[in-house]
């Protein structure tokens, strides 16, 4: 007979291939709600490499541009496209010509991409081969349009013929 749970009883499942059993534990009540594991919001995928790469010592890059840059990633794929340097600086308690240095620094590294400009206003958003909300094929497609991004720190890697 199986173990009885503390909050419901175990059922087995038996695989007939292999002979292993599986037990599954139910919900005493049959009306009682279940519980949710979903996690709230949208979720997105970034680049294990890079982001590594980017917190190397030699990288470069400071705490506070790394701030910047996932900011700016979740407004990206947040459904706002993209963040302002003025909106980032509220958000992360910056200076608005400090976060606009450091926008600029992570754009010429083609790690920030310039979405949209407004008079003198620029919405930065981040590049596809970091950090992604997108299919796979979605996000190949709009990566390719988009050259890597480098580090301030390491010279650019060339490719070998």
């Amino acid at each position: 007979m199986p173990n009885q749970g503390r909050s419901g009883r175990n059922r087995a499942l038996v695989n007939t291939a292999t002979g292993e059993v599986h037990e599954l534990l139910e919900q005493e009540d049959e009306g009682s709600p279940r519980r949710s594991y979903a996690f709230g919001g949208r979720h997105g995928q970034f680049s294990f490499e890079r982001v590594l790469a980017m917190l190397a010592a030699d990288s470069g890059i400071t705490g506070n541009e790394f701030r910047l840059f996932f900011y700016c990633g979740i407004m990206t794929y947040n459904g706002k496209g993209g963040a302002t340097a003025v909106e980032a600086a509220e958000y992360l308690g910056l200076t608005p010509q400090a976060t606009r240095r450091m926008a600029k620094k992570l754009a010429e590294h083609k790690m920030l991409l310039v979405a949209d400009v407004i008079g003198r206003t620029i919405k930065y958003r981040v590049t596809p081969h970091i950090v992604s909300s997108l299919s796979g094929r979605e996000q190949s497609e709009e990566a390719a349009a988009y050259h890597l991004p480098t580090l301030p720190g390491r010279p650019a890697q060339r490719r070998r013929a």
